[in-house]
């Protein structure tokens, strides 16, 4: 026992059949009621679709064993689902380094990673010290992530982003006014407690190809109506300013390839709204296309721009919901909506 609620903390990944087991009790159940759970700032963080997400997994049954996000991110998603009780187990997958270290030492390292963040100096000399930074191990992975990720404008790791407050930090707004110890504490925290009790089973680094490929290999026992993947993929506009591995029209179109003839599993897709998914997904057999009605800021330039959601599924049963429509097959290119 390790930490202050006494759930004594998981060092290792579970193994795979660790699917077929029920998880353990939650010490602290009221923390993944939050809206905010995540650890990390994430560029076009989709904190308001989990709602729709939810309600979707919960009108299919049976619920899933195994949910894996594949573009993990930020992770709200998951996080939220599993602590909710919407899926059983969990497998979070990205190809960023820093952002898979991160999630590894916060499930199986959270002791060193928290007594490391109290640490740190939160200053503009660090930010630059830490930006030049190549870290080989996966502890200084994931505290470049952490450290960059919260002292960063949007949380952006990578590219042009300067740091909160700017170079001068004559902005109201100081470099450190996102990294609350308290809070960022409590969250790790939780996600150590969700990796403890059997609900995050391990964490890879890998892109979308090769998690894809370790499901059907790993977790072949499970049926495929038992297994969800969430997919979260970068922009397609502005995604070479917000992520290092952004998409090209190219590997847009294998994916919408790859989910539509080749997985089995049952699938969530979000996506911006933006005519190139319409086209590659609207009107395809076995999925159904949703306009979610919310609207958010998707930040990482000057001018903020407000855009709507796609959420794509393979879900069979697709419940009426005044959170979203469903898009004309026949129509995919127009704003014409079906109730």
């Amino acid at each position: 026992m390790d930490n202050k609620r006494g759930v004594a903390r998981r060092r290792s990944p579970w193994p795979p059949d660790a699917a077929l087991d029920k998880p353990q009790p939650l010490g602290d159940q009221a923390l993944f009621s939050h809206s905010v759970i995540s650890p990390l700032r994430y560029p076009g963080a989709k904190r308001q679709l989990v709602p729709v997400i939810e309600g979707l997994i919960v009108a299919n049954i049976p619920p899933p064993r195994l949910l894996v996000e594949p573009f993990c991110g930020g992770a709200t998603t998951t996080l939220r689902l599993l602590g909710a009780g919407v899926a059983e187990h969990g497998i979070l997958a990205d190809v960023d380094p820093l952002v898979a270290a991160f999630w590894k030492t916060a499930a199986f390292d959270a002791s060193w990673l928290i007594t490391s963040m109290h640490e740190l100096k939160v200053t503009v000399e660090e930010w630059d010290r830490w930006r030049a930074a190549r870290p080989r191990s996966r502890r200084d992975r994931a505290l470049k992530c952490l450290f960059l990720n919260r002292t960063t404008f949007s949380g952006i790791l990578h590219g042009r982003a300067g740091p909160i407050g700017g170079r001068a930090q004559r902005s109201k707004y100081k470099i450190d006014c996102r990294f609350g110890l308290d809070g960022l504490t409590r969250r790790i925290n939780g996600v150590a407690e969700l990796a403890s009790t059997g609900r995050v089973l391990d964490v890879w680094q890998a892109d979308w190809r090769t998690t894809l490929q370790r499901v059907s290999e790993r977790f072949g026992f499970l049926q495929d109506h038992e297994v969800v993947i969430y997919l979260d993929p970068p922009y397609v506009d502005k995604a070479p300013w917000l992520y290092e591995w952004s998409f090209d029209s190219e590997e847009h179109g294998d994916l919408a390839s790859a989910l539509l003839k080749d997985v089995k599993h049952r699938w969530l897709l979000s996506y911006d709204d933006h005519g190139a998914v319409r086209d590659l997904y609207c009107g395809q057999p076995g999925q159904t296309t949703l306009h979610v009605s919310h609207r958010y800021t998707a930040a990482g330039s000057e001018k903020r721009t407000v855009k709507d959601e796609l959420l794509v599924t393979n879900l069979p049963s697709i419940p009426a919901s005044d959170r979203y429509r469903v898009l004309d097959p026949q129509n995919p290119t127009n704003q014409a909506l079906l109730d």
